[in-house]
């Protein structure tokens, strides 16, 4: 197994490292021992409390607009100096489904099902500590076990040298490390492996080089706690505990894969279904990131790609590391198709007047055919021009994607990637907006309407990089609460008095 170590005349020369598809001799690479105490040795007692951003070569603005419009950046997008190599990872649980492995698609991993349960601490059947002895590298630990495991080649006081090659080749991390046990060997033409089972925590893997993997026996992990409760319909209650490894371009693909999984495990996965997902994402300074969605749709794979999207934009922000608190979710689950489409709105006067509402009929129509209508108001302010006026009435994320503002609200900090997450608009609700052509300014995360252009020059970027002007002025808006996913919208032209 990668990391055992490799002698000559009793003296240690390096690690075994990498074999050779369809090998029929016993030949491998062995990454030599100088080179991993080069890279490995220097392991800190503590782990840094502020870690550099490792971000992907892609624009943030790219980003938020993925996550607003409820989808995800693929990994082999953003993380192109990923290892191309193939290399295994334990999976302690259900089978992955192909709706979680498509997150890693490109990325050379393949999971292993090590069915067997964890051991437990009082039961440790684990190899020693010592070089040749397994270890175990866990990514997510809980209801769904996600590591990786290897041979130890090295051992210098507190300090393990092992692998003898990358793990993802992150450099500096915080992953648990386990004692582990070999359950037995795989034949396959291709390439042979053993399969694994963790055991009990016996420190922490700090550092993920070229060399291989350095960690630190007795130390701690700082990991990000995921809680998930799934309600069956009011028939079954499921609540699941999740620790998954804190990086900030890992992070966001193994919460997608958590998700998925535990909702392809948990719920049916044919025929009619609605699931709705609710809850928050917790940082450190800064208020709860609302999670909200709901998918009518034969396939759960557009709620943990909204989730991904969501901590893509948290992770990827250019500004600072996020330290996460914990994830808290709850999925609600009914066997029916709660979908409806906009056929249509009205305006249920024939003048629209400045400083008062306007009546407006939302039309909508189910899966079955079934159309229903639902009144609601825009007040029109005082303040509005006279003319020419549009009133937009759909779904959130239609109008988001028909805005041309959307990419003119400009980004300078963590708290202004906050505050337009919070303020997205959902697609189990409907809304009316009325807007007019007027100048305006997107600044830190939101807008500033209706302002002079003299101004709206001067609160743009010193440096003139981004236009950051505003085509028009949304001057009334209406939401208009649905429950179901709703899709489609409408344009209506109106003269305002």
């Amino acid at each position: 197994m990668s990391g055992s170590p490799c002698y000559v005349n009793g003296k240690l020369i390096g690690a075994l490292s990498s074999g050779f598809a369809f090998a029929k001799e016993p030949i491998a690479g062995i990454t030599p021992i100088q080179y991993m105490l080069d890279q490995l040795l220097e392991i800190p007692d503590q782990a840094p409390q502020n870690t550099p951003l490792i971000l992907p070569k892609i624009d943030p603005p790219k980003v938020l607009k993925s996550a607003l419009n409820g989808s995800m950046i693929p990994l082999s997008e953003v993380w192109s100096e990923g290892s191309r190599d193939s290399f295994n990872l334990l999976l302690t649980g259900t089978p992955l489904s192909a709706e979680a492995k498509s997150y890693w698609q490109g990325s050379g991993i393949r999971f292993l099902d090590a069915s067997a349960p964890q051991m437990a601490k009082g039961d440790d059947d684990s190899s020693p500590i010592e070089p040749g002895g397994t270890v175990v590298a866990s990514l997510v630990e809980g209801d769904l076990d996600i590591s990786s495991a290897g041979t130890i080649t090295y051992i210098q006081g507190k300090r393990l040298l092992m692998f003898g090659h990358p793990l993802f080749n992150l450099g500096s991390l915080q992953v648990p490390m386990r004692s582990g046990s070999v359950l037995g060997v795989v034949s396959n033409l291709n390439s042979s492996f053993k399969l694994t089972a963790p055991g009990k925590n016996i420190g922490s893997v700090r550092l993920d080089r070229n060399a291989g993997v350095g960690g630190l026996l007795g130390a701690e992990s700082k990991m990000i706690p995921l809680r998930l409760g799934i309600n069956l319909g009011g028939k079954k209650n499921l609540n699941l505990s999740f620790n998954m490894i804190d990086h900030p371009v890992l992070t966001p693909y193994f919460a997608a894969t958590i998700l998925s999984q535990s909702l392809e495990s948990n719920i049916r996965g044919l025929g009619m279904q609605s699931l709705s997902l609710q809850g928050n994402i917790k940082l450190t300074g800064y208020p709860p990131i609302q999670i909200e969605s709901f998918v009518a749709d034969l396939n759960s794979k557009r709620l943990s790609d909204y989730l991904g999207g969501i901590l893509q934009s948290i992770c990827f922000n250019p500004f600072e590391k996020p330290q996460f608190e914990g994830i808290s979710l709850t999925v609600k689950a009914e066997e029916r198709l709660d979908l409806s489409a906009v056929v249509g709105a009205r305006i249920l006067t024939s003048r629209a007047k400045r400083g008062s509402p306007l009546p407006i009929t939302l039309v909508v129509q189910n899966i079955q055919g079934l159309r229903e209508s639902y009144n609601f108001s825009i007040p029109i302010p005082s303040s509005a021009q006279k003319g020419k006026t549009y009133l937009l009435v759909g779904d959130g994320l239609s109008i988001m994607s028909a805005d041309p503002d959307q990419s003119s609200v400009q980004i300078g900090s963590l708290g202004d990637v906050v505050q337009v997450l919070n303020s997205s608009l959902k697609n189990n609700q409907a809304y009316g907006l009325l807007v007019q052509s007027s100048k305006g300014a997107g600044l830190r995360g939101d807008r500033i309407e209706g302002i002079p252009p003299s101004i709206a020059s001067l609160v743009g970027p010193e440096d003139g990089s981004k236009d950051t002007s505003l085509k028009r002025r949304i001057i009334g808006r209406a939401l208009i609460p649905l429950e179901r996913e709703v899709q489609g919208l409408v344009t209506l032209e109106i003269e305002v008095e």
